[in-house]
């Protein structure tokens, strides 16, 4: 029998989980916190948090108002969201499986919320420590590697990093507003964004490469000094910026896999 997968984190990565688990036909529920930052909102369920429900490559996302909706909704077969950063509503459901796709170096109840199995994504987890296994997550031969015991290893390539795209970082504190939207062509040294900062001022966010608005923050988000808050995609294909990357998708293929092995009996 099928488990419920909760899911932390309605980002890039858990979104691709959740997708790939909802069309095997698991109820799948992610937890997500009241301000979502992620950057490739087309591709991030997260987004419901926003604006109520959000569609990804044809699955959609709804984002419930309490504990009674989102039970229904999960029970009915529905993807779903609840605001819930800490996971304090984790024990209101059934026997489940837990995915951890938030940073692990910074996910102080990795080790406390109860589940029947856990995985974790990236090297910020350690198998049978804090999960029952880790899902290397860095583009390399290793990507989407299922370790039972201890850490997947932090490196990255220069493929790795020219997938990622260019991240432009805030220059200072304060609101940011943006009048382009995901897929906008940019010419190197053209302004994306602006940031509206304590004292009044304006401080623009330049990009200083050609490339495609592949993802920017929330209009209106409170940003700090050096945080990453638009990306830009130097292969300009603005058709990358609707679709689940390769990546993402040999990381989502890994947890159904470590998944199907748990309710078959394979590895714990």
């Amino acid at each position: 029998m099928k488990h419920l997968v909760i899911v932390r984190g309605g980002g890039e990565l858990g979104t691709a989980v959740a997708h790939r688990l909802h069309r095997v036909g698991y109820k799948v529920l992610i937890l997500e916190k009241s301000r979502p930052s992620a950057l490739r909102r087309e591709l991030a369920f997260s987004d419901a948090v926003y604006d109520g429900e959000k569609t990804v490559e044809r699955v959609t996302c709804i984002c419930a108002e309490n504990l009674k909706t989102a039970l229904a909704l999960t029970a009915a077969g529905r993807v779903t969201m609840l605001v819930d950063p800490t996971g304090r509503y984790v024990r209101k459901f059934p026997p489940h499986i837990l995915v951890n796709t938030l940073d692990g170096r910074e996910d102080e109840s990795k080790r406390e919320l109860p589940a029947d199995f856990r995985i974790g994504l990236g090297a910020g987890y350690c198998a049978m420590e804090d999960v029952n296994c880790v899902v290397d997550t860095i583009r390399s031969y290793s990507l989407g590697s299922i370790i039972y015991n201890g850490r997947c290893r932090v490196r990255r390539t220069a493929e790795d990093t020219i997938a990622d795209g260019g991240f432009l970082r805030a220059p200072t504190e304060g609101m940011i507003k943006s009048p382009h939207t995901i897929s906008h062509i940019f010419r190197a040294d053209e302004t994306v964004a602006e940031i509206y900062d304590d004292r009044g001022q304006t401080v623009p966010v330049v990009t200083p490469i050609d490339g495609v608005l592949r993802g920017i923050i929330h209009d209106n988000y409170r940003v700090t000094a050096d945080m990453a808050v638009a990306e830009i995609d130097p292969r300009i294909n603005p058709a990358h910026c609707s679709l689940i990357s390769d990546k993402a998708r040999c990381i989502s293929g890994s947890v159904l896999e470590a998944i199907m092995a748990f309710e078959n009996g394979g590895r714990p």
